[in-house]
């Protein structure tokens, strides 16, 4: 199972409804998918106590064993915040890194996609993510995707550009050969 990540706690985002054609466009390829929307993360399970892992809440738990040691691969779309990626994944990632560390991405195969309605397509952000996850001891494919002027390579339905699906294609076909 594919694990795709959006990668904000803002809601209706441009970046989950790239998340969405991803996982569209995975299932067309006949590659099992399951979205994590952070946009629906109960936010109380982020508190003091999650660096405890016997005080871990049992629902951040639940998401970790789901969303990230049950899954084969991950993709992480990521907007540009302040010149990098939301504190929300950072948080997450965080949040699970005291239970099961060596197993929340050592070895994991992991794609990153910026998405930015900048020209840059959050290529820093990418960087940064990508630091945090090979620091963890997962592997991030070398196309890191960055989607410039994104607002304007989708639309409200999730139909994406032929540009930018040709390059999510890619992306997809690097990732399922990994």
């Amino acid at each position: 199972m594919i694990t795709i990540i959006s990668g904000t706690n803002r809601t209706g985002s441009l970046t989950l409804r790239y998340a969405k054609a991803f996982v569209q466009l995975l299932d067309q390829q006949g590659q099992p998918a399951q979205l994590l929307d952070l946009a629906e993360l109960d936010h109380s399970v982020f508190s003091n106590i999650m660096y405890d892992p016997e005080k871990m809440s049992p629902a951040l738990k639940a998401l970790q064993q789901q969303y990230i040691l049950e899954a084969d691969k991950l993709v992480m779309f990521v907007p540009e915040y302040n010149g990098s990626y939301p504190g929300v994944l950072k948080l997450f990632i965080d949040g699970i890194s005291v239970n099961n560390y060596d197993k929340n991405f050592t070895g994991s195969t992991t794609a990153v996609v910026g998405i930015s309605s900048g020209r840059a397509g959050n290529l820093r952000g990418v960087d940064h993510l990508a630091d945090v996850i090979n620091h963890m001891g997962g592997w991030v494919l070398p196309l890191r995707l960055p989607i410039s002027l994104a607002d304007k390579h989708i639309d409200a339905d999730g139909n994406l550009s032929e540009s930018t699906a040709k390059s999510l294609n890619k992306l997809a076909g690097q990732l399922i050969e990994a």
